[in-house]
């Protein structure tokens, strides 16, 4: 049996994951759009856009980089609270691949327990849409965010990690009017 991580822990590492993850996130939105799919769980819940349904990650990433003209995203606030400080993210057997949402994975290492939870992360900011010159002359549109993030089972651990730490598992995104 685990002991519980304490509540100090969990909220340290809940802020840092959701710092880096804005940070990454809305750069790439700006500048490495065909990376989006990355961000996002092999299986997510929900994706909604503007209140429309999206599949997954890849039509995400679809939409920025064939639908929508390049934008500058400026965050404004984020706010981080842990939904389930036990997320499952412990590979199961291979006869048993319900466990975890990533199926089996023989590969992984030993999870760091202070990871195995899920984050809520609030967002919220201006966006404008438009290169060069139209930029400057195009409105600042409000925009707020949620997403819902979970430990990536294939990053490896230790302070300079191979891959995302966290993974978009859900998301609503909405353009305020």
């Amino acid at each position: 049996m685990t002991a519980a991580i304490k509540e100090d822990v969990l909220t340290t590492v809940s802020t840092e994951a959701a710092t880096n993850f804005v940070q990454s996130y809305y750069s790439a939105l700006e500048s490495a759009r065909q990376t989006l799919a990355t961000f996002y769980a092999p299986a997510v819940s929900k994706i909604i856009f503007n209140g429309n349904v999206v599949a997954d990650g890849a039509s995400v990433q679809d939409i920025f980089v064939n639908q929508l003209p390049p934008a500058h995203h400026e965050v404004q606030s984020f706010d981080c609270q842990v939904l389930n400080p036990n997320y499952p993210t412990i590979p199961p057997t291979q006869a048993d691949n319900t466990a975890s949402p990533f199926g089996a994975n023989p590969n992984r290492n030993t999870p760091d327990p202070t990871k195995n939870m899920s984050i809520l992360v609030i967002v919220s900011g201006y966006v404008k849409f438009g290169e060069g010159k139209e930029t400057w002359d195009s409105p600042n549109r409000g925009f707020s965010e949620t997403f819902v993030l979970i430990p990536n089972p294939q990053a490896t651990g230790g302070p300079k990690g191979r891959g995302k730490q966290w993974l978009i598992q859900s998301q609503n995104f909405r353009i305020v009017v």
